[in-house]
């Protein structure tokens, strides 16, 4: 017979909390012990997280193709921070990009194991695999998904007007984190959409109550954010 303890949330976070404190001592017991900077701690984490995903090599790899699999990694990485741009601009429920990211790797990575593992040289785990389709496959099918939606949307703009439902600042850039960037959230057509403005809105942000928002039609059938003006 099994049991199951809820504990009240105040607990709960008490602790999640007693456990990171544990992590932490033990890390700093680590480092102690075996007089590490930590520089030489994250080395040693590092070393130990390659070992447990990275078992043994199988094979002297392909070089060639090696190299053409790194450069396809790196080119989904930048077609996923492309894709976050289009998605702040198109009216879309997050479900679906997720799918369209996320399910390739999926279904590639049991079928590409043994072939990807040759290619490298090194049997690795199979959530690396996972990542890999994922970063150049899904990004692949994600990206021409959301661009054909954006880029060949229609031409004609219509304009509408939504009720502030609520407000909010994200962190700035990497160099001006101080300067947050407001956003307000809006119900379009039963979803809520969050729309970022610059930080020199802030304070008619915190004074908006309605927006003004220009859409097109989207190819795929998803509205593409224009443009949008406080009232």
């Amino acid at each position: 017979m099994s049991y199951v303890i809820c504990l009240p949330k105040a607990q709960h976070r008490h602790t999640m909390h007693k456990r990171n404190v544990v992590w932490y001592q033990k890390i700093a017991v680590l480092k102690y012990s075996t007089n590490m900077n930590d520089y030489q701690l994250r080395e040693s984490l590092g070393n130990l997280l390659k070992k447990l995903l990275v078992k043994e090599r199988v094979s002297k790899g392909e070089p060639m193709l090696d190299k053409l699999i790194g450069f396809l990694f790196v080119l989904g990485l930048c077609l996923l921070v492309w894709v976050i741009f289009i998605y702040r601009r198109t009216i879309i429920e997050l479900e679906i990009p997720l799918l369209l990211w996320l399910t390739p790797g999926i279904i590639l990575t049991p079928f590409f194991y043994t072939r990807l593992n040759n290619i490298d040289g090194m049997k690795a785990h199979w959530i690396l695999h996972y990542i890999l389709h994922s970063c150049m496959t899904g990004a692949v099918i994600l990206f021409s998904f959301m661009s054909i939606n954006y880029y060949l949307a229609d031409d004609v703009i219509t304009t509408k007007q939504y009720e502030v439902l609520d407000i909010g600042s994200l962190p700035g850039g990497k160099n001006d984190r101080e300067k947050r960037k407001p956003y307000v959230i809006i119900n379009y057509k039963g979803l809520d959409k969050q729309l970022i403005f610059s930080n020199s809105q802030m304070e008619n942000v915190r004074n908006a109550k309605i927006v003004i928002v220009d859409v097109r039609k989207g190819k795929l059938g998803f509205d593409i954010l224009e443009n949008y003006i406080l009232k």
